[in-house]
């Protein structure tokens, strides 16, 4: 079985002046994949992830559907959403590891140590390939514009970037829909 770490990922938007610090990254070589654009990808999907809303999420199918279709405009493709209802969705929420999905939940006190945090993004990845297994997206009870396509953006990989209106952005105010170095080849 393949050796896989946990990347516990403060990839938030922040909305005040106050600097995003680092993720700390353990356990992987070459890290960092550079595009033109400057922007770092960490690793990638290799099969088609499948989105799920969880119970309680603050998000609801029509705003995901949107967060999708941004990038699916960026050549990323994802199965069908599923809402929260039924045995399914609900076992799929409550898996510690759900492999192939990327699962959107409100955020809990144990997923936050900053106040000033919009939004968080947690993956698993494969050591030697670099592939994302799962993605765990969790979002405060009022999602700002943005937030979910930002947080999709870690779901699928990325990293910040300081450039200025760009939706990678570690802080919200800073940011915007510019998305250079973000398509899909």
């Amino acid at each position: 079985m393949k050796k896989l770490v946990l990347l516990f990922l403060l990839l938030c938007f922040i909305p005040a002046q106050t600097e995003a610090t680092s993720p700390r990254i353990k356990g992987l070589d070459n890290v960092k994949i550079i595009n033109p654009a400057g922007l770092a990808k960490v690793a990638s999907w290799k099969r088609t992830p499948t989105v799920v809303i969880c119970e309680h999420a603050p998000v609801d199918r029509k705003k995901v559907r949107e967060a999708i279709s941004w990038w699916n405009k960026r050549n990323y493709i994802f199965y069908h959403s599923i809402y929260l209802r039924g045995e399914r969705t609900t076992s799929i929420c409550q898996n510690s590891d759900p492999e192939g999905y990327i699962t959107i939940n409100l955020v809990t006190q144990e997923t936050f140590g900053l106040d000033t945090d919009m939004a968080t993004t947690h993956f698993y990845v494969d050591n030697e390939t670099h592939e994302i297994y799962w993605a765990k997206i969790y979002l405060k009870k009022d999602v700002q514009e943005r937030v979910l396509e930002h947080e999709f953006g870690h779901a699928l990989g990325w990293m910040h970037t300081n450039e200025l209106s760009h939706l990678m952005n570690s802080k919200w105010v800073r940011g915007g829909w510019k998305d250079t170095g973000l398509k899909n080849k």
